[in-house]
């Protein structure tokens, strides 16, 4: 009998949609990424709810957001409205691990599970971070997609599919946005 993720609790306690957790309030003003109703699972939420209780000394990292589509497919789904630094990239390597492992944790599945379902999608800022447009050229030459900031290194190892996209690419890209 196949699992219906949509039912775990921990995710149900914790419905939003993709333009709450696109939301950056960095700056001083409020700032979404997308404008997308589409519901989604707050994933900064359900970590909050998961670690409570332990007792750590630090808290971990975890994405903004997780879709699940309808055929058992997810979405880890990071917004980052500012320039991409190093030490941002690095951070997000950290919410990856963290989500992952959680995520896993939470559903009882491993990370072969995770390379057959599960896909990473980093939405950015493109007037913050402009497009490397000699690596896109290079990437259709070779008819590849082009992943953005290191981040194809999690692409089969951890995750079947790993995308970066700007907002507006985020939208035209994905049936779900």
């Amino acid at each position: 009998m196949e699992k219906n993720y949509k039912d775990i609790e921990i995710f149900n306690k914790n419905l939003s949609n993709l333009k709450e957790t696109s939301k950056d309030t960095d700056s001083g003003t409020v700032e979404y990424m997308t404008e997308s109703e589409t519901e989604v699972v707050n994933f900064d939420a359900v970590k909050k709810m998961y670690v409570k209780g332990m007792e750590l000394t630090g808290t971990p990292c975890s994405t903004d957001a997780l879709y699940i589509d309808n055929s058992s497919n997810f979405y880890f789904i990071e917004f980052k409205n500012g320039k991409m630094s190093q030490s941002k990239i690095y951070n997000v390597y950290n919410k990856i691990y963290d989500s992952l492992l959680i995520f896993n944790d939470i559903i009882s599945e491993n990370i072969s599970f995770c390379r057959e379902h599960v896909n990473f999608i980093l939405v950015y800022n493109e007037s913050k971070n402009p497009k490397v447009e000699i690596g896109e050229y290079f990437a259709g030459k070779a008819k590849k997609k082009f992943v953005r900031f290191d981040l194809e290194q999690f692409e089969k190892i951890y995750f079947k599919g790993v995308y970066t996209c700007t907002e507006q690419e985020f939208k035209e890209k994905f049936s779900f946005v």
